[in-house]
């Protein structure tokens, strides 16, 4: 599979799909407001998952991860490239 560069509308929801994404190697941008994308960028973002066979929730950081994921508002970034 090669390497896309994803856009994503919103960082609420949008930051589980964009860990995921991030988690196989993708680029994930994630339009935002300011605040949450200071946050983001500055400390990543972070979901905690069910995993199958293991008790409790797994935490998944995206700044640990394979692909890379930043955040921005709607100036930050062109979606043409």
């Amino acid at each position: 599979m090669s390497h896309r560069n994803i856009l994503i509308l919103g960082a609420s929801y949008g930051s589980l799909l964009g860990v995921k994404l991030a988690l196989a190697g993708h680029g994930v941008r994630l339009v935002c407001l300011p605040a949450e994308a200071s946050l983001i960028n500055t400390s990543g973002a972070v979901v905690r998952l069910p995993v199958k066979g293991r008790e409790g929730l797994v935490e998944v950081n995206s700044q640990n991860l394979p692909g890379d994921l930043a955040a921005g508002g709607t100036e930050a970034f062109d979606p043409a490239s």
